[in-house]
């Protein structure tokens, strides 16, 4: 209908009428989420991946770099000291799966990334996959 008022306002409207550009709205979300952790808050990584062509599958490394980019971390974006994993075990509890996926342990399904490099010393090790495993078992096609 003419003269509606849009549900999720128009990004570069909105940004125009903060007077942001988008890499300052970028830092600035980087450091609340690193506040945002300091302070307690438990981070779950996550991408909207296939959501649209800008968000394509395979972005989960880009939101846990990101967590250390605001910083966070890179062990606690992994892991932190209680064994939760903001892109792991946090995940898999916040989605309903933490009987079943997010740790490795018997009786889970064993889906597993192999990485080349140490994603604590180097985060961007996450996007460097050497090895893809799925219910314990490597998928058709899968690094």
């Amino acid at each position: 209908m003419a003269g509606t008022p849009e549900p999720t306002p128009n990004a570069a409207a909105l940004l125009a009428k903060l007077g942001m550009t988008f890499e300052q709205v970028m830092e600035m979300n980087k450091r609340r989420v690193g506040q945002m952790h300091a302070a307690g808050v438990r981070v779950v990584s996550g991408s909207d991946g296939g959501i649209a062509a800008a968000k394509p599958h395979g972005l989960l490394p880009v939101s846990v770099a990101f967590l250390v980019e605001g910083g966070v971390s890179a062990a606690a974006a992994l892991v932190s000291a209680t064994a939760l994993a903001s892109a792991t075990a946090l995940a898999a509890d916040a989605g309903g799966l933490g009987d079943r996926k997010g740790r490795l342990r018997a009786g889970y399904d064993a889906d597993l990334l192999v990485v080349d490099g140490d994603p604590v010393a180097d985060i961007g090790a996450l996007a460097r996959p050497a090895a893809v495993f799925a219910g314990g078992r490597r998928p058709a096609g899968a690094a």
